[in-house]
């Protein structure tokens, strides 16, 4: 309020108290309103608060946080990727058997046991019907990569036989005398001729083998036998144009297979040369 001295003595004049005091009230107004909003969320607070404190109900689950142990060094888990699919036909149903001696051959293999992976090949070609038909071919094959390498790495004791060389002893008398081959006597004990022999000298010979050979006309190969028993597999490069029938070898068996039609490419004709001694057994077959 203010008084002043009016033309009809002191008077009251409100306006400068009103127009002063206009200013500060709008500001009290904001203010108390700021302080009714600050009480009323602190309100809502403490009741948010309190609600979420009360247990829960028995029959409500309870939430169990989830803790994830962090690894510092362990590179992240990747989970590898499918294996491959097998392709159109590599799953048969072979009886058990036929799939414990594969499974026998591949361990044998791994190890390098030769005689272990010879037996079980032999076991699996000796198996009835049906159970590994469609690997015959590849597994005598193998069978005769495996005999060769009997014969003449680790010199098989029942086709192998060591003498002593006597005084007048040549090669080619030595392994006439044991039913053999010079070429065979050579690359048993690598000798590059047959001229280094000494009295006293051990050497290894084929112990009088019994070869034959079985010339498959329509299949187109030849399987050698030894001793009765299969002893390796060689492909037929063109028709043969010999007759079916049993023929005797000559001593030189290249030369006999080449007139008869059969033919064999220059390392397998080679190699039966050198292992086939002279009048052994050639039967061709229809087959």
């Amino acid at each position: 309020m203010a008084f002043a001295q009016g033309k009809f003595g002191i008077e009251y004049n409100a306006n400068p108290i009103d127009e002063e005091s206009s200013g500060a009230g709008w500001l009290v107004v904001v203010i108390a309103l700021a302080a009714i909003a600050v009480l009323a969320a602190a309100g809502v607070r403490r009741l948010v608060s309190s609600a979420s404190d009360e247990p829960p109900p028995n029959d409500a689950p309870v939430a169990v946080p989830t803790v994830t142990p962090v690894a510092t060094n362990a590179p992240p888990h990747v989970e590898p990727p499918p294996p491959p699919p097998l392709p159109p036909g590599a799953e048969r149903n072979r009886p058990r058997v036929a799939k414990n001696l594969l499974l026998k051959l591949e361990k044998a293999e791994a190890a390098h046991d030769v005689e272990l992976a010879v037996s079980t090949i032999e076991q699996l070609r000796a198996l009835p019907g049906e159970a590994v038909a469609d690997l015959d071919n590849s597994l005598a094959r193998r069978l005769g990569e495996l005999n060769i390498r009997r014969l003449f790495v680790g010199r098989n004791r029942q086709w192998v036989k060591e003498v002593e060389v006597r005084r007048g002893d040549s090669a080619t008398r030595i392994a006439f005398e044991n039913g053999s081959t010079l070429a065979s006597l050579l690359k048993l004990n690598s000798l590059p001729s047959a001229d280094r022999l000494r009295v006293g000298q051990k050497l290894n010979v084929m112990d009088h083998p019994r070869f034959t050979i079985v010339v498959h006309r329509v299949a187109k190969y030849a399987d050698l036998t030894l001793k009765g028993k299969f002893f390796k597999r060689y492909d037929i490069i063109a028709p043969v144009r010999a007759e079916a029938g049993n023929y005797e070898t000559p001593a030189k068996l290249r030369a006999f297979l080449a007139e008869k039609g059969i033919a064999l490419s220059p390392a397998d004709s080679a190699e039966l040369d050198m292992l086939v001694p002279a009048k052994s057994s050639l039967l061709v077959s229809d087959l």
